[in-house]
């Protein structure tokens, strides 16, 4: 009996190329994409996004230099950032010119890309899409334009790369953006995954290429070969013997050496192989497997390296969970026993033939219960896969014990059989014999993870759920946590009962507790990361505030003193009053201690803070004079 696809080999590298100097890539790379609305500042930020950017469109204007700042400060060796600004930015864009300056005295390593089009080219784009100008204000989209170039003359005017979009393709500017911000010549943002998998299973949906490889020697016809794996020395050589396998693989990378550069020349950023055998398990894998395949694209100035393939972060967690096995047979058995209670169906024919069904559009949980079934109960199952008919991208694979005696003894094993020989109403739950012991309650829920579970992305929030079709699933679950100190709480949903933990601590304990220990070190990095960003936040927010704060203050006393001038003047303001009006007219952008610094003698914060207040204080008086004449 052949594996189904969970034991398929896949490999994801990178066709790129690093600094020929120190093979690292470049410290930091700070880039301003600004433009005309509709010139394609979106497809640029893409671009760069795919090159390995860090990318924040529409940052507010007044957190860039911040952000500039702990940017710079960091420690990572990959600091590729791109900046979307534009029009949106409202009345601080003028700040940004200020930065800008400010950046260039202190020679901070940054670039800006302005992007253009001509206005008969942007008016036919925002008609096409049927947008409105963000400033044309319900008016005419020239008007809007109009008013667009003048706001960002400045940003134009500083530039350091101008591109024009108006008869450029997407795919032009991307190759375009590739010239100029690669960091060596060759380099590409294509990832190529090279995937194995059976045809009894069905073709790979995301497959771009697909080829078969069961021309080859086949290892299932040998007896000492059958229930290994083509990641296997043995199965390898097997499978690689008469040169057919070498001679297959040199004709291959000859066609992906042709056909990569072509995909690339077109814009794609991914390709999927796809080398498929009966089974999954053996050629295919083997052939996937090879060196040879790894590096298509040769030596020709691409380095290799390997990729993950992207998942979810509950993916992630199942992978891991389904690798885990129990040494003891009573944890084995109580997490088939959450499996079948969660997502199995028992089936009982007109002649009392019983037989077990496993539901499940994870390959991961369908190769774990494949793997327990045999190694517990020494069960050879059938496995099927079926399309989703409400989700047509979605497979339901399905696990089947159908002889009698063997299904018998697997509802034996895991108490889902009453005492009466009757099984429960629903698959009802397992006998507290199963779940004594502490080690077989983590079984247990590790079981009931793989059935019904999921996790929310990290990143995002903290949620941790396992769906259950009845109330009493979900409070023996339930329970089963709280003999770990784990408080969670149900809730109804629809028909179902959803028992949660919303605690990103608690989440970490569950995951303890069901032994998904790499899982948990990346949820604890990640908490640990989010927790900083709180902090930045929390200092820019603060910072921003008193910024806010200290420029209102500015503008009032500049307010003030103007009117003095213009009022009384400053030759009836004693000495220290006058010299402070004058030196906050000459620096309205000073700090207190900087104007201090300025006069003579100079003044401390206090002093000039006081001399201020004194100022406004005498405005206020002169405008309530003014009032009563």
């Amino acid at each position: 009996m052949e594996n189904p696809a969970g034991y398929s080999c896949v490999r994801r590298f990178c066709v790129q190329q690093l600094s020929k100097n120190t093979g690292r890539k470049i410290s930091l790379r700070l880039v301003i994409v600004t433009g005309m609305s509709g010139a394609g500042k979106t497809t640029a930020l893409k671009t760069l996004e795919d090159m390995g950017f860090y990318c924040a469109d529409n940052l507010p204007v007044l957190l860039i230099e911040k952000f500039a700042e702990l940017v710079m400060n960091g420690q990572s060796e990959k600091q590729d950032i791109a900046l979307g600004v534009d029009v949106r930015s409202g009345e601080e864009l003028p700040y940004l010119e200020i930065i800008i300056r400010k950046w260039r005295e202190n020679k901070y390593p940054f670039s800006i890309l302005f992007l253009d089009s001509s206005d008969e080219v942007l008016i036919k784009r925002f008609k096409e899409t049927r947008r409105s100008h963000p400033l044309s204000r319900n008016g005419r989209v020239e008007k809007g334009i109009e008013l667009e170039r003048e706001k960002l003359a400045f940003l134009k005017k500083e530039a350091d790369q101008v591109i024009d979009t108006s008869r450029l393709l997407t795919k032009e500017l991307r190759h375009e953006l590739e010239n100029l911000y690669s960091e060596a010549d060759g380099r590409s943002s294509m990832f190529i995954t090279v995937v194995s998998f059976g045809f009894k299973y069905g073709i790979p949906a995301d497959a771009d290429l697909v080829f078969d490889v069961r021309f080859l020697p086949n290892p299932y016809y040998v007896e000492e070969l059958r229930f290994h794996t083509g990641t296997e020395q043995a199965v390898q050589d097997y499978v690689m013997q008469g040169g057919t396998g070498e001679e297959f693989l040199k004709k291959l990378n000859d066609l992906l050496e042709f056909v990569i550069p072509k995909y690339e020349q077109e814009g794609k950023t991914q390709l999927v192989i796809a080398i498929g055998c009966t089974g999954g398990r053996h050629r295919s894998v083997t052939i996937a497997g090879v060196r040879a395949v790894r590096d298509p694209a040769g030596t020709q100035g691409r380095g290799e390296g390997w990729r993950k393939v992207s998942m979810s972060f509950s993916s992630r967690i199942k992978e891991e969970l389904s690798r885990h096995m129990s040494p003891a047979r009573h944890c084995q058995i109580a997490e088939i026993a959450a499996i079948l209670s969660l997502c199995g169906r028992i089936q009982i024919s007109g002649d009392d033939h019983y037989s077990i069904k496993i539901h499940t559009e994870n390959v991961t949980v369908a190769r774990k219960c494949f793997t327990l079934l045999r190694k517990t109960f020494n069960i050879e199952t059938d496995i099927s896969i079926r399309r989703n008919a409400h989700l047509g991208k979605n497979r339901i694979y399905s696990v089947c014990v159908k002889q009698h005696e063997d299904a018998l003894r697997v509802l034996k094993a895991t108490k889902l059989l009453t005492e009466d020989g009757e099984v429960g109403e629903n698959l009802s739950v397992v006998g507290n014999v199963v779940v004594q012991n502490p080690c077989c309650r983590r079984a247990f829920l590790r079981g009931a993870f793989l059935a019904s579970g999921s996790i929310s992305d990290p990143e995002k929030f903290y949620h941790f759920e396992i769906v259950c079709a009845t109330e009493a699933k979900a409070r023996q679950i339930q329970s089963i946590m709280a003999t770990f100190d784990i408080d969670a709480k149900i809730v109804i949903r629809k028909r179902y009962y959803v028992v949660y933990i919303k605690e990103g601590s608690q989440i970490v304990d569950i995951l303890n507790v069901m032994e998904a220990h790499l899982s948990l070190m990346e949820l604890e990095n990640i908490r640990i990361l989010k927790e900083m960003r709180g902090n930045v936040n929390r200092q820019v927010n603060c910072e921003t505030a008193n910024i806010n704060k200290t420029v209102s203050a500015a503008v009032k006393q500049i307010e003030d003193i103007e009117f003095i001038r213009d009022t009384v003047g400053f030759e009836s303001l004693p000495d220290g009053l006058a010299q402070i009006a004058k030196a906050r007219l000459l620096k309205p952008e000073a700090t207190l201690k900087e104007l201090g610094e300025d006069l003579e003698p100079p003044v401390g914060k206090s002093g000039v803070n006081h001399r201020l207040r004194k100022l406004g204080e005498m405005a206020e008086k002169l405008r309530e004079q003014g009032t009563e004449t």
